[in-house]
């Protein structure tokens, strides 16, 4: 949830986020953050 770069590419490249997993990633800097789900339909 921190890398608000790839997340607006992912969405650029018409995937939007589905769900959010809460602090599910133990960043070095950040400590606990979120990981999200992301689904394009094919």
């Amino acid at each position: 949830s921190t890398n608000r770069r790839a997340i607006s590419l992912w969405r650029k490249m018409g995937f939007e986020v589905v769900g959010t997993l809460p602090g599910a990633f133990r960043h070095p800097t950040h400590g606990y953050v979120d990981a999200f789900v992301m689904y394009q339909a094919l």
